[in-house]
């Protein structure tokens, strides 16, 4: 979520030039586009948001070395990758209106996946989709509700800048057909109803939960983890599925969605059950997520800063 403002915020402040070019005139342009040309386009202005975003570039580097074990070198080719990924990402958010009809074309949705959730749906508890912030997980979120599968998604609201909130809720209502649940306490009961009612919950298990959060390894770091998800399964017993997201490397304009495993089906690294130990639970959530990162590391948002309450507290 956090991903789309940053970028929205940036065009507003690069193309706003006096009162001649608009975000408005801007969006309608890259709507006009050809979509591959829109994603190339998209690319270029993660390079600009990489070039002009210098010091948050350098803390991902930075990050990424500490997290992945990697050089300097190595790091720096996938923080560029990584801020060009978000500036296709954008592209492709602001252009959904216009591509919706061509979202079977641009994610595939393999039967394999479609088959595990309807078994994980048939169990009558609802279900969690545990997503990260890699590739263009919104689109997989389009894909996924073009089956006739109901998403509700769980999001931390930004604070309004230009119109930006508005744009972006009004895109994943209307176009992406997303049904949003907002992350404050207050909100826990309709999180509640929709888990009971056999529907399905969707949650962003890489942000840094804060004071709020458990401490765990994350890439070998640690970091402050939202606990939410055990809490849920313990409470209704409804599966959790991590969801793989990909972008083609070859193909930068389409995306894979892969339904992995019901992993709370699964025993943690002491035997037990799922949700019956809080932190080695989430020890599997982010294991799997490390994984993905670990398998694409440029298509993840390091500039989530996954580590900042608990590098903060050193």
């Amino acid at each position: 979520m956090l991903r789309v403002n940053i970028i929205i915020k940036f065009l507003s402040f690069t193309f706003k030039l006096g009162e001649f070019i608009t975000l408005k005139i801007f969006i309608a342009f890259l709507r006009m586009l050809p979509h591959g040309l829109a994603v190339r386009f998209g690319g270029l202005l993660g390079r600009l948001l990489h070039l002009v975003l210098w010091k948050k570039v350098d803390m991902c580097e930075s990050r990424c070395v500490q997290a992945l074990g990697v050089g300097v070198t190595i790091a720096r080719d996938i923080i560029r990758e990584s801020f060009i990924n978000l500036g296709m990402f954008a592209v492709e958010f602001i252009r959904f209106p216009v591509s919706k009809k061509h979202v079977r074309e641009l994610a595939e949705f393999p039967d394999s996946s479609k088959a595990l959730f309807t078994e994980a749906l048939s169990r009558n508890h609802g279900a969690i989709l545990l997503v990260a912030h890699i590739a263009n997980w919104e689109l997989a979120a389009m894909r996924v509700i073009s089956e006739g599968f109901p998403l509700h998604v769980v999001y931390t609201p930004q604070r309004n800048n230009n119109g930006a909130d508005d744009l972006i809720e009004n895109i994943r209502i209307n176009d992406i057909g997303m049904q949003l649940i907002s992350s404050d306490s207050k909100n826990l009961r309709e999180i509640f109803r929709v888990l009971k009612s056999g529907e399905t919950v969707v949650i962003m298990q890489d942000l840094d939960a804060r004071k709020d959060g458990v401490i765990t390894k994350f890439l070998g770091l640690d970091a402050s983890t939202h606990d939410g998800i055990i809490k849920l399964y313990n409470k209704f017993k409804c599966p959790v599925i991590p969801v793989k997201v990909t972008r083609d490397s070859n193909n930068p304009t389409h995306h894979r969605v892969i339904f992995t495993e019901i992993l709370s089906d699964k025993l943690d690294k002491n035997g037990k059950s799922f949700g019956e130990d809080i932190n080695a639970s989430l020890e599997m959530c982010n294991h799997v997520m490390e994984d993905w990162i670990k398998e694409a590391p440029g298509q993840w948002m390091w500039l989530l800063d996954r580590w900042g309450y608990t590098q903060k507290k050193i």
